[in-house]
């Protein structure tokens, strides 16, 4: 059975579930919802009409859209992470994945912490997981130890963490204590095939980020924790990938399946990018 519609001059207007909602040509799913109704539900249709009334269930009411904005615990939400949320609902992309990384950064104790991760994903557009973490590159020895000091195990299931009031939270001091990963320019900058290097591909947790050091143009990160769940077979293209990574996942990405970003959207977080400084003082970098 259809559901009641009146569609005039591009306004659409719907019956769902015995209430009446308004689609209006600048709704961030209109598209979507035209393409939807002729076979959808009430049900179906109410999911992505009444966007507000989704993203607040799914995160227990901490996360709300109203007026364009992503408000979190009513409080706007700058930054990458809010623009990325409203492309993906725009596009009909799952944006649960972002809510989760929006809640799982809130846990993050230090809110420099916060504004300084916003930074590191403006600038290079490292993928998110199902469950609210991100993918980064780490360069290592051919044995799979840290680069410097070959204390941690690098290899692929592995958990390096370390105590977090130990990883220096200063984001000028460019080489110091923590878990270092970025994006593939600061593992280049870095890593040597010639020395037999590896690259593995790291999945970090929001809440773990300790700093993001402004040298090497803001391409990488400390942290106190991650999870090694690949190894290097090419840059990771999606926006999203699962919660648990699989290197399979290289082979399945299509770039003309579902995630249809625009193609200047990523433009928006570039910057122009600086020379690398040089880091003399590698003791306490992992």
């Amino acid at each position: 059975m259809s559901v009641p519609f009146m569609w005039v001059d591009g306004n659409l207007t719907l019956v769902l579930n015995n209430k009446s909602y308004q689609v209006l040509p600048d709704h961030i799913n209109y598209k979507m919802i035209l393409e939807a109704l002729p076979t959808a539900t009430a049900d179906e249709l109410l999911e992505i009409v009444d966007v507000q009334k989704a993203v607040a269930t799914f995160s227990d009411g901490l996360v709300e859209i109203k007026n364009g904005q992503v408000l979190y615990e009513g409080e706007i939400v700058h930054g990458s992470i809010s623009k990325r949320i409203l492309e993906f609902m725009s596009k009909g992309l799952p944006f649960q994945p972002l809510v989760n990384f929006l809640n799982n950064l809130m846990e993050n104790p230090s809110m420099q912490s916060q504004k300084e991760l916003y930074d590191f994903l403006e600038h290079e557009h490292l993928p998110i997981t199902e469950d609210g973490c991100f993918l980064a590159y780490k360069a290592v020895r051919s044995d799979y130890k840290d680069k410097y000091r070959g204390v941690f195990d690098n290899s692929v299931g592995n958990i390096c963490k370390m105590t977090r009031a130990k990883v220096d939270d200063d984001r000028g001091r460019g080489c110091s204590n923590g878990l270092h990963a970025g994006a593939l320019n600061y593992v280049a900058s870095y890593g040597s095939v010639e020395c037999g290097d590896r690259i593995v591909i790291v999945k970090i947790n929001p809440k773990d980020v300790v700093s993001v050091p402004s040298d090497c143009n803001c391409e990488k990160l400390r942290t106190c924790e991650y999870l090694v769940v690949g190894e290097y077979q090419g840059e990771l293209l999606k926006p999203l990938y699962s919660a648990m990574f699989s290197e399979d996942e290289y082979a399945d990405y299509d770039d003309e399946e579902d995630y249809d970003i625009r193609d200047d959207y990523w433009d928006q977080f570039d910057d122009d990018e600086d020379d690398y400084e040089d880091e003399d003082d590698y003791d306490s970098v992992y």
